[in-house]
């Protein structure tokens, strides 16, 4: 086998022309940036035993790389072999074939080069460049643009202050960078993260993201390196028509997919990526589930962008340049079989056009697998429990958010706090804490650790005492100044506690996020500024009416607040068998 891919390689490589190796690696550039940097100084090596390094320029490389920047040192490397020219290119790729086994993200690269054989060259083709609008499209997309960033460049941010219960801020002030892999990671890759904490978590995923997992940028996330789905683009190609792609983006709760989403249309909208697509269309799947008729993709577009009106029809004719992203396949109420062949069979689930009247079910089926205007792209964002739903799908990157790695942790609550000084005391109180530090990978962990911590270290007298350091107190404090903010409003704090806890500890057992008025009258609860410290408040569209709806911060929260209410109960139930039943789950 071993024999079989290096003469592949070697034969491929013989076949290139210059100019086709100057693109081969131009092409797969980020990715062999992380691909040697385990094995930088080799590759270094044998471009000088093979004179296309001097002594100076192999020093540079090495040097940055025993400094621990393997990443700046690979950087380097890739540069200087594209300018030197087809030799030195032709001996860093013989290079990769003699060390690839020590290099697994080199491997993966080379075993698709050669999957792909002859194809290689044409595939390399069928990357889009930038999509020029047409002249009589460019006052919508423009418009269009204008309205994304506005929609999209703020952040809102819950507080427990009574006097301020949102706080909203710049999105690129805010914004921390997210680190996400390709492809998603093995179950055995998860359960062993699981077992370790604190820097020993933080070092397990630095050494698993050099070794074997591929971080991928997400403005790359429709670049055709990372693709999986090579004959489904060869057949397009070679049928003379542009393919889209589609990318699925997993990621556990709390974990950013939502303000990645947020980032990915703001910057499309300021032209920061993604030029190869002319319009971008967001939607959210807990919108869509308030569309209980048959509705079609034009309709779905008019709804939140009026101002296309008749002009659609024209923004159809070049599908190529149309991205549509559809955020939290998990909370979507309808499921999406991508298995049942009867889809394509059967009349009341096709959906051929955009003006065609379907379930939404059926839209979202259609655009993924190329039947609703083939050639767009589609980018579909959930939680991994679930990722099943696509297994048939025709998806062609799959990714991951792993959340915050290295500095990033630091930099959320940098970005956080306006007063730094603050900033460096709660993240150096969390980077001693083990469990704190282990949770801190995660956004939505961050943001209550910023929330909860943040008054111990801005009072003028501090007590290192009291600062939370476990999970448990964290969120008991947590509750504790909702209590102490909003507690004086109502008649029964105690009683009302209660009241969210049993209403919680009911979504929690029902699998349910999202509640309604009618849930809270059935729990005896009335919206008040204390609910608002355990509830947001989100505007649910249905029909033409608004209606409001209210979710928990962050689940944890919700199954905190659910455990609090049972061991305040004097009469818990069937709390036991519940338990026992969560634990024998096997859906996460």
């Amino acid at each position: 086998m071993d024999t079989d891919l290096n003469s592949a390689i070697s034969a491929f490589l013989s076949n290139c022309d210059d100019h086709q190796l100057f693109r081969l690696t131009r092409f797969y550039m980020e990715r062999l940036e992380q691909a040697i940097e385990e094995g930088v100084e080799g590759v270094s090596f044998m471009l000088t035993h093979g004179h296309h390094f001097n002594d100076r320029e192999y020093h540079r490389v090495t040097e940055l790389a025993e400094k621990g920047n393997r990443a700046g040192a690979s950087k380097l490397l890739l540069d200087l072999v594209m300018e030197k020219g087809s030799g030195a290119g032709r001996m860093m790729w013989e290079s990769f074939v003699k060390l690839r086994h020590h290099l697994p993200k080199l491997s993966r690269i080379l075993n698709e080069i050669r999957e792909r054989g002859d194809g290689q060259i044409a595939y390399m083709d069928t990357e889009r460049g930038l999509s020029e609008v047409p002249t009589h499209l460019k006052d919508v997309q423009q418009k269009h643009r204008e309205t994304l960033r506005a929609q999209t460049d703020t952040l809102r941010v819950n507080t427990i202050l009574m006097r301020e219960k949102v706080k909203v801020f710049q999105l690129v002030d805010r914004y921390a960078e997210l680190t996400v892999i390709y492809p998603v990671r093995d179950r055995t890759l998860v359960e062993h993260e699981l077992l370790v904490r604190g820097r020993d978590h933080e070092e397990w995923r630095e050494n698993h993201l050099h070794a074997k997992l591929e971080k991928i940028q997400i403005a790359h996330l429709f670049h055709n390196s990372y693709s999986h789905s090579f004959w489904d683009k060869m057949k397009r190609f070679f049928a003379q028509s542009k393919s889209g792609s589609s990318a699925a983006v997993a990621g556990v709760p709390g974990i950013g997919k939502t303000t990645m989403v947020q980032k990915i249309v703001y910057d499309w909208a300021t032209g920061k990526i993604y030029q190869q697509f002319q319009f971008v269309f967001s939607f959210k799947f807990r919108d869509l589930n308030s569309i209980n008729c048959r509705i079609n993709l034009k309709e779905l577009i008019l709804d939140q962008y009026p101002y296309f009106g008749n002009i659609l029809r024209e923004v159809w004719k070049n599908p190529e340049g149309l991205l549509f992203i559809f955020d939290g396949l998990d909370e979507f109420k309808h499921r999406i079989d991508f298995a049942d062949s009867r889809r394509d069979t059967e009349p009341k689930h096709q959906c051929p056009d955009p003006e065609w009247w379907c379930e939404v079910s059926d839209i979202v089926y259609s655009l993924i697998q190329g039947k609703l205007l083939p050639g767009c792209s589609v980018l579909v964002t959930t939680r991994p429990t679930a990722l099943h739903l696509l297994e048939k799908a025709k998806i062609s990157v799959w990714a991951e958010i792993l959340g915050f790695s290295g500095e990033k942790r630091k930099e959320y609550f940098i970005r956080y706090f306006e007063d730094q000084t603050v900033a460096a005391a709660v993240f150096k109180h969390v980077k001693e804490n083990e469990i704190l530090y282990t949770m801190s990978y995660n956004p939505s962990y961050c943001w209550i650790l910023a929330l909860a911590l943040g008054p111990f270290f801005t009072q003028r007298v501090r007590d290192p005492q009291r600062v939370p350091k476990t999970i448990t107190q964290l969120y008991s404090y947590y509750i504790y100044n909702i209590l102490k903010n909003h507690g004086r409003e109502i008649e029964n704090p105690r009683d009302v506690l209660l009241s969210v806890g049993q209403m919680a500890f009911r979504g929690v057992s029902e699998k349910k996020i999202v509640f309604t008025d009618g849930d809270l009258i059935k729990f005896s609860l009335q919206p008040s500024q204390f609910l608002s410290g355990f509830l947001m408040e989100l505007l649910e569209r249905e029909d033409s009416a608004r209606s409001v709806v209210y979710t928990f911060p962050h689940l944890t929260v919700q199954e905190f607040v659910a455990a609090v209410a049972q061991f305040l109960n004097p009469h818990p139930g069937d709390i036991l068998k519940f338990l026992t039943e969560a634990h024998n789950t096997t859906d996460g």
